[in-house]
């Protein structure tokens, strides 16, 4: 999968100083906020502070990844209708406000507990970028302190994040959770959404390893699962794709999404794949 970022100390060092200039003038995400991030009123709320809803030695993640040294910050670009996350992903200021000297003893510390990973969540990690780059700096260029680096987003970013994060991580973990715009933006809050999406994996598909998943959604296939796994199949074959079957309804969800998944769907989802002959994971 990986080992430790490639990027030494120094490099690191200097990949976040160019990060810290987003907290007054953001361009992270397409939604691009701009000077309105610095006083926390951007889409995703957050300010130049970061707060950590919980981490944790997480053992339920993919094989290829656990245990894994889970890190959920609080904050989202993405305004999901159906998100199980919400106490957290729209409440920016949720948990314990954080220094990067503080998270990246708790990194050591669950490193010594056998984390074989450092997974950042949210929410979205993408807010705090500049914070994630800091740790890692601190944490440097040795893989006893620093384990490779999974980055779990939705993937709605821009090309100047892609940059940022270009030879820090060890494995993109994205979301596409949605095959088309009106489902991006009515559910997700996300407008051009499949683009910018599908077009951030290719790239970082062509320069790293990606395991997308997609979550299968109660009466979505054919607007989301179809053209998701095609697209995959077609576009990045060379990537691991993982079906997330645990969809919970939401108090919140409205129409299909306040059904439970059917089995049926499950079934129809994991048949597709393996015709389009995708690399399923476990």
């Amino acid at each position: 999968m990986g080992t430790a970022p490639s990027l030494d100390s120094a490099s690191l060092t200097a990949r976040a100083a160019q990060a810290r200039t987003h907290l007054d003038n953001c361009q992270l995400c397409p939604h691009r906020c701009g000077e309105t991030r610095a006083t926390g009123r951007g889409v995703c709320r957050v300010d130049t502070r970061t707060f950590i809803a919980s981490e944790m030695l997480h053992m339920g993640e993919e094989e290829a990844i656990r245990p894994a040294h889970a890190v959920f910050f609080s904050g989202c670009t993405a305004t999901c209708t159906f998100c199980t996350a919400a106490r957290f992903a729209f409440r920016p200021q949720y948990g314990v406000e954080a220094t990067p000297g503080q998270l990246a003893a708790a990194v050591r510390r669950r490193v010594a507990q056998g984390a074989r990973t450092l997974e950042f969540v949210g929410g979205d990690p993408l807010p705090h970028l500049p914070f994630v780059l800091e740790t890692l700096a601190l944490l440097g260029h040795d893989a006893n302190n620093a384990p490779p680096v999974v980055w779990n987003s939705n993937f709605y970013q821009t090309p100047e994040a892609l940059a940022l994060l270009d030879g820090v991580v060890a494995l993109y973990l994205p979301d596409l959770k949605f095959g088309n715009d009106r489902c991006g933006l009515e559910l997700g809050g996300m407008p051009d959404y499949w683009a910018v999406v599908t077009g951030a994996i290719a790239w970082v598909a062509a320069r790293s390893p990606v395991m997308v998943r997609h979550l299968l959604m109660p009466g979505h296939f054919d607007c989301c699962t179809e053209p998701v796994l095609r697209w995959l199949a077609t576009a990045v074959p060379q990537v691991t794709v993982s079906l997330l079957t645990q969809y919970f309804p939401p108090a919140q969800a409205r129409g299909s999404l306040a059904a439970f998944l059917s089995t049926a769907e499950i079934e129809q989802a994991q048949n597709l794949a393996q015709a389009l002959q995708l690399r399923l994971t476990v």
